[in-house]
């Protein structure tokens, strides 16, 4: 696509937030006219009727094309995310996974920043990527953090370096199910130059790269790899001291991951281990709030998923008295994280809607339950019931939407409730 073939077509932009008003401003700046906003909050109820009027469909990300019955749209939706792989004609390098992929990122971009390269960092959750980037402008790389949501677009778009660690089932309820959400993460792969795969990934997945030029990464059997501390090239260790600050062994993989930057674009051994020793994790990933009246509380609050909360869970060498475990229902499996919590001796859990029912289900030992919809009253149960110089983990296991606007607001509550019953 050029921006010229756009001006005389007929546009709809399809959910006004913050990238459906940064859209209108980006086509109305190149001297689109005809545009319309369809949402049904400020437009009219039935705003999906006769959406085949339209030439080009500009979608926002958080918009399920299945729950609205959208893809036989599909040659006619397009995303910033699109558009900017469309346009953008210097070198991206495309991360995801379904948990840490801001850890990897942020690695990715520090290292070259680190580096001395023009590079700039464009997160999934924050600004769009058009108001970040000037689609002229010539940055060295483009560090581009990409969800599920923005990549089921993107069947056909080009990478310097795609990235892709974990994954496991997530957003379920907005992709329908497993597949979808599958493929939509399998789209980072296409039109790479180079690859870089997490080693235990499916036999599928991995069949699909024995034509194009890629590397695995993780533990000794990988190409980048590392064995506690001690990280390899090619098998070949590293002869540097390298010791992170960040601890815990998928913090390892992560440092794994850009690994391949730095081999590839030939970064200086001295670069890469000040990156990795001076990197500090990312907020809501197990900060350590404070110790309050002789209880630790461990904010964990962007864990959201199963997966994320059991590797949270089995980092901690002291004991964890209470947890804080569900919100919204996506059809996780929590069997895996019962059987953590069994093996971990934790003793109170506290739950939340909507997925409370499906956790305490197949929850089969006895445990001090308390069941609730208010942040408040969960932090007074935690005083009231964690023994001294022990945790309170905030980390749900399950998104935030069913009590809160986001995590950062159910983390803003549990720290406001901490401090004040301290």
């Amino acid at each position: 696509m050029y921006l010229e073939d756009l001006k005389n077509k007929k546009i709809a932009i399809l959910w006004f937030g913050k990238e459906g008003k940064s859209t209108l401003s980006f086509l109305q700046g190149i001297g689109c006219l005809d545009i319309t906003v369809l949402d049904k909050a400020i437009t009219w109820p039935n705003y999906l009727d006769n959406i085949d009027i339209y030439d080009y469909i500009f979608k926002s990300p958080w918009i399920s094309p299945y729950i609205n019955n959208l893809q036989k749209y599909k040659s006619k939706i397009w995303s910033q995310t699109k558009l900017f792989f469309e346009l953008y004609k210097w070198k991206v390098i495309s991360v995801t996974q379904t948990k840490w992929k801001s850890t990897t990122a942020t690695l990715v971009f520090e290292l070259l920043n680190n580096a001395w390269y023009k590079v700039k960092f464009v997160w999934n959750i924050w600004n769009p990527v058009l108001d970040e980037i000037n689609l002229q402008e010539n940055y060295d790389f483009v560090v581009y953090e990409l969800s599920s949501y923005m990549l089921e677009d993107l069947d056909n778009h080009h990478s310097f370096i795609s990235i892709f660690w974990n994954l496991f089932p997530d957003h379920l309820d907005r992709h329908v199910w497993f597949e979808n959400y599958k493929n939509a993460k399998l789209h980072i792969l296409n039109n790479a130059e180079n690859i870089l795969i997490w080693e235990n990934l499916s036999l599928e997945i991995i069949e699909k790269l024995k034509n194009k030029n890629y590397k695995t990464f993780g533990l000794e059997s990988s190409y980048y790899s590392h064995k506690w501390n001690n990280f390899s090239v090619n098998w070949e260790k590293i002869q540097q001291e390298i010791t992170p600050i960040i601890p815990w062994e998928h913090n390892l993989s992560n440092i794994c991951a850009i690994l391949w930057v730095y081999d590839i674009l030939e970064i200086d051994l001295k670069i890469f281990q000040k990156t990795i020793n001076e990197f500090r994790w990312l907020p809501h990933r197990l900060e350590n709030i404070w110790t309050y009246k002789w209880i630790t509380f461990v904010d964990d609050a962007i864990s959201t998923t199963p997966e994320s909360t059991i590797e949270w869970i089995n980092s901690f060498s002291f004991q964890i008295w209470t947890i804080f475990l569900g919100g919204s229902d996506r059809w996780y499996d929590f069997n895996n994280l019962v059987k953590t919590l069994e093996n971990k001796e934790i003793y109170n859990i506290v739950l939340f809607p909507d997925s409370w029912e499906r956790i305490k289900k197949i929850l089969t030992k006895k445990y001090n339950i308390f069941e609730t919809s208010d942040m408040q009253k969960a932090v007074e149960f935690a005083f009231n019931n964690t023994k001294s110089w022990e945790i309170c983990l905030l980390s749900t296991a399950s998104p935030s939407y069913s009590l809160w606007k986001n995590f950062e607001e159910k983390w803003d509550l549990f720290k406001k409730y901490v401090i004040s019953y301290s």
